[in-house]
């Protein structure tokens, strides 16, 4: 009694703290099996649930058995220590220090336990268990690839964290030893007191055989280290740092046998100290000292012979790990003088040429299109739609909520009345009003649509940005949009979020998000949901954190006008042996422009470095409910194979998917760039042209920046259609001259497939800083540049596009008008097009291509009249059969003929209807 009323305070102290840690963690998983619930997850829920407090218990547990290892190889009942306190000597009861000690270890193993319950800390555990074994087996230790991607990332660190306190353990038994007398130095060595000797010895044979087990698997770390060359052990690593390890190694079981022999035995042999001794130097001479003078003395007298089998591994894993040996090369052995008659046969590609740039149209966009100052585009995506029977480029924006801007952002508006942005604008990539400016085919609040295109669930709650929590279904109106002078609202009619059902929900989310205005407020039912997690990319996160996210999501508009969102999901992993490794998400081309504001959301999904990149998952979210669908495009994968093992409820097959929305996925950007960043070195495959670099690529550059791939639609070289094709140029390193295009193919049985076509070394192939720099020396065009740049306005040049098209390459390059003054539209004013050495400047992409074929100069000194005869390239579908049109209806206005001209103008209003 006397001794629980001593220890009392402290108890209590315990006792609150962990009440509080225990009422936190407790609530915490409420919220989240609340959000799991809410998108019908619950299984997934559970099976990271068991598997974080499975891992939490193995670590935890290890951390504490192994630290009170170290208080227990001190017996019992032991005299008190006696230390000095300035001029006294006071005792301290031994297994008092033993008692706080055990105390202090539990409650550090209780948040060693915590940190590693995390979710990829359980992944890892159930990665081991579900592994889909197999894959190709390592030219070095000819271990399966399964073995690199699951096993060895799980079994290293829970090695490494074993050997590091056991060695803490030995550390404070030594201590502990030294102040309570069993352990004694003298002259002759250390003594060590008979029970103190068996059970410390036990304990550093164990902390020495974790150490060599440490030493062993760090052999397997060679396999994706990176050197100057290549990536992985080249001929020094091979011949000496691999054998010295596993030496080393052994030497550390040899010495945890002499470990456990001095444990049980009187002897005083110093046979565990020599042994170890051994092990240590074997470590350093031959981890070390050995492998320098290896490379100075063998190696680089003979470089690429001592290293050619190690740089052919290298390409051939780093091939495979990116999926690059299935790259198809093509050569183009000369490009072709075409007709016009050509580029008539490629119709469809001409017309679907890029005329407008993200960054002009995102900014008119936002100034014809926004309506009201809490609206914002954060993004333009690309896309393809079939319009009318042909298959046409678009440029989608979604209309989402900016509460920054809010006019009054008190709690209410910021969380019950504005709850949801609305609809979207689509542009045609090539259609420009007569001032300039864009033409769309969806446009305005609520949405209006051509009847090919309609839209009818167009509410966005759930969107590419952060956004707060909000509370639907409430006594205030949700503002839907604006009607003239007044406000439209409407109901949350969803299945997403979590009803506030009861009194406990409203205290359990008051909690949550810091307030009491949830459980105060009376405008809240208990029809009322609430949903948070807005974000795509967290929600996409949160189920699967094992997944990379792309950061350029794309809104889809299905045939049955419904708003998704789509967003492509990499398995990625820095284990796989000889591949190149890239530092994860800077890896892609200009990389800020693609995590900017709420797309720092999916930044957190990338590894610091991968060397394996895989696209096998297309993430469909719902932007009403904030539900996901996760298709898997290719369950070839190994990754995603044990993924679907694991979570089995939660991957469809892609055959579930559906044609319409099949025909929007795509060969997504953010892969692509880091696949064509790689393919700059590993498209050679000869081991002596890769190690003189002989034929190395760069990415074209403008303005200092790389060039970023781009979509287009076009008709590949030897193929019968058109596709919808990401490409991208390459120019030879330190030259402005092109030597090939790559392309990343989406469409049908293609899809995920690329293709690189190469031009003869030979032969100038103009790069896009010598077509710039042919732009700038026309005198007319950039005397016309000059002028527009000194009248209260300046020109802004959009992107270079290299579009191959009937066995040549087209140079197109769109010219915008903008106003210095705020808020100016930038306008499409011109279209300078090359060929061949022939560079022309007009007003629209038809009479560029035009002034190509009729030797015109490059200037507009003497522009088409209107009486010729103007070529189907690049105008409008239709426009043959509304010129045929207007010249038969204006013979028969000339003749009287009204009922023929009446019939005339019918036909006429029917062409215009069929081609928005």
């Amino acid at each position: 009694m006397n001794r629980l009323v001593r220890n009392g305070p402290w108890l209590l102290l315990i006792l609150l703290i962990g009440s509080g840690w225990a009422i936190e963690t407790l609530m915490d998983e409420s919220v989240d099996y609340l959000w799991f619930s809410s998108l019908n997850a619950l299984s997934i829920f559970w099976t990271y649930f068991w598997a974080r407090l499975l891992s939490g218990i193995i670590f935890g547990s290890l951390f504490f058995i192994t630290l009170f290892s170290a208080l227990r190889t001190i017996p019992g009942k032991i005299p008190p220590i006696t230390i000095r306190v300035g001029p006294r000597l006071q005792e301290i009861p031994v297994a008092g220090i033993r008692k706080t000690l055990t105390i202090a270890i539990f409650l550090l193993s209780l948040f060693v336990g915590e940190g590693f319950s995390d979710p990829n800390s359980a992944l890892s555990f159930l990665s081991v268990i579900k592994a889909a074994n197999g894959g190709p087996s390592d030219p070095v230790f000819h271990h399966p690839l399964s073995f690199y991607l699951f096993d060895l990332p799980f079994w290293e660190p829970l090695v490494n964290f074993t050997t590091a306190v056991l060695i803490i353990s030995v550390i404070v038994s030594l201590i502990l030893g030294k102040l309570t007398g069993f352990l004694r130095a003298s002259q002759t060595g250390f003594h060590f007191e008979p029970i103190y000797r068996k059970r410390f010895f036990f304990l550093l044979a164990v902390a020495v055989g974790s150490l060599g087990l440490s030493v062993f698997l760090e052999r397997y770390d060679l396999l994706t280290k990176t050197h100057e060359m290549i990536t992985g052990p080249g001929y020094t690593e091979t011949h000496s740092t691999i054998p010295a390890l596993l030496f080393a190694s052994i030497m550390a079981f040899l010495t945890t046998a002499a470990c456990l022999l001095a444990a049980f035995s009187e002897s005083k042999s110093l046979l565990p100290l020599g042994l170890g001794t051994t092990a240590a130097a074997a470590y350093f001479i031959g981890a070390v000292i050995y492998p320098d003078m290896l490379e100075r003395f063998v190696v680089l007298p003979d470089q690429f012979h001592r290293e050619k089998p190690y740089i052919e591994k290298n390409i051939q894993w780093t091939r495979m790990a990116y999926g690059l040996d299935r790259v198809k090369v093509e050569h183009i052995s000369e490009l072709k003088t075409p007709s016009q008659q050509d580029f008539e046969k490629n119709a469809p590609t001409i017309n679907n040429i890029r005329l407008w740039d993200h960054r002009p149209l995102l900014t008119t966009v936002r100034q014809l299109q926004q309506i009201r100052t809490y609206y914002q585009f954060p993004l333009l995506a690309p896309d393809r739609y079939t319009v009318n029977g042909q298959l046409r480029q678009v440029l989608l924006a979604p209309r989402e909520l900016s509460y920054s801007n809010l006019p009054s952002p008190n709690w209410i508006n910021l969380h019950l009345a504005y709850t949801h942005g609305h609809g979207l604008i689509m542009a045609p990539v090539n259609r420009v009003t007569d001032e300039g400016l864009p033409i769309f085919w969806i446009r305005n609040i609520p949405p209006e649509t051509p009847a090919s295109l309609p839209l009818k669930h167009s509410r966005i709650y759930f969107a590419d940005r952060n956004l707060p929590y909000a509370i639907v279904n409430t006594q205030v109106g949700e503002f839907d949009y604006p009607s003239g002078n007044k406000n439209v609202y409407s109901h949350y009619n969803g299945k997403g979020g979590i009803r506030l059902s009861s009194t406990m929900r409203k205290i359990l989310f008051s909690y949550h998000f810091g307030t009491p205005k949830i459980f105060l407020s009376d405008a809240i039912t208990p029809e009322s949901r609430i949903l948070f997690h807005r974000n795509i990319f967290t929600i996409v996160h949160n189920l699967a954190p094992y997944l990379t996210l792309d950061p350029d999501p794309v809104p889809i508009v299905t045939a049955h006008g419904r708003l998704l969102w789509m967003i492509d999901a990499y398995t990625t992993s820095s284990h796989v042996p000889y591949s190149k490794e890239v530092p994860g998400p800077l890896a892609m081309i200009n990389p800020r422009s693609h995590f900017a504001g709420g797309h720092l959301s999916a930044l957190g999904s990338w590894h610091r470095e991968i060397n394996m990149i895989h696209n096998p998952v297309r993430v469909i979210v719902d932007p009403q409910s904030g539900i996901p669908t996760f298709y898997v495009t290719d369950p070839s994968d190994p990754m995603i194979a044990t993924y679907r093992a694991i979570f089995p409820d939660l991957y469809k097959p892609m055959e579930m998917m559906g044609t319409d929305l099949e025909s929007h996925l795509r060969f997504p950007p953010g892969i692509f760039s880091i696949l064509a960043k790689v393919y700059e070195s590993y498209h050679m495959t000869d081991p002596h042209t890769f190690f003189n670099r002989e034929d190395l690529w760069d990415l074209p550059t403008r303005n200092e920046q790389s060039m970023s791939p781009y979509y287009t639609v076009m008709r590949l070289p030897g193929s019968s259609k058109e596709e919808y094709v990401l490409m991208l140029p390459y120019t030879p390193s330190q030259r402005q001259n092109l030597s090939a295009w790559l392309v990343g193919r989406s469409d049908g049985k293609h899809l995920g497939g690329m293709k690189v076509f190469t031009f003869p070394k030979e032969r100038l192939i103009y790069g896009p800083d010598q077509i710039e720099a042919r732009i700038d020396q026309r005198g007319p065009i950039s005397k016309q540049l000059t002028l527009w740049n000194q009248q209260g306005s300046h020109v802004v040049r959009g992107t270079l596009l290299i579009i191959p098209v009937a066995g040549t390459l087209l140079y197109v390059e769109p010219l915008y008008l903008e106003a210095t003054s705020q808020g100016a539209l930038p306008e499409l004013r011109r279209v300078i097009v090359s060929m061949g050495d022939r560079v022309v400047m007009r007003k629209t992409l038809s009479e560029a291509i035009d002034a190509l074929f009729n030797n015109a100069s490059g200037n507009e000194a003497n522009p088409p009249q209107k009486h010729e005869v103007r070529s189907r390239i690049g105008e409008e579908d239709g426009w043959v059969e509304l010129h045929a049109l207007e010249k038969d209806a204006d013979g028969a206005l000339r003749n009287g003929d009204l009922q023929r001209l009446g019939a005339d103008m019918k036909k006429i209003l029917n062409t215009i209807r069929k081609h928005p």
